[in-house]
């Protein structure tokens, strides 16, 4: 099976812009409320709602900038190249489904209509599959993952 590299790839880029777009909303629609807040004059009630939703604001710009962060960080890995073995900007498939290495994104849905993982280099079983080309087996966890291609 020969997987569309550039596919899973949009396919990825398009979950982080959605990411990005539904933290940005929720950032807003949070400024909204505060906004809203500042117009009452119920006293502690008041103050105490403000706060909240201040806190929530700042959780929410929070997530926006690690979702940023882990944006940027997987246009850093170059990924319009082709590996031809599992490092960072890797699209890995295994006979226990398919991985693009690099950035803890976590399930996305692929133009195949599967579900993908994008997984960090660090975690552990990219850690194990580092260095390792279609074709060899690794095992991780109790259990052998067969590589069946790298792109």
């Amino acid at each position: 099976m020969k997987v569309d590299r550039s596919s899973i790839i949009a396919a990825l880029e398009q979950s982080m812009q959605d990411g990005i777009r539904a933290a940005q909303a929720a950032f807003e629609e949070l400024q909204g409320s505060l906004e809203g807040e500042s117009k009452s004059t119920a006293g502690d009630k008041h103050e105490t709602g403000r706060a909240m939703v201040q806190m929530e604001m700042e959780q929410a710009a929070t997530r926006l900038q690690r979702v940023e962060r882990m944006v940027r960080g997987w246009k850093a890995t170059d990924p319009s190249v082709t590996r031809n073995a599992v490092r960072p900007g890797a699209i890995v498939v295994t006979d226990q489904g398919g991985f693009v290495i690099g950035v803890a994104w976590g399930v996305f849905q692929g133009p195949d209509a599967r579900d993908w993982r994008a997984i960090s280099s660090d975690a552990p079983l990219a850690m194990a599959l580092q260095g390792c080309q279609a074709g060899e087996a690794v095992n991780f966890r109790g259990r052998s993952w067969q590589i069946l291609e790298v792109g």
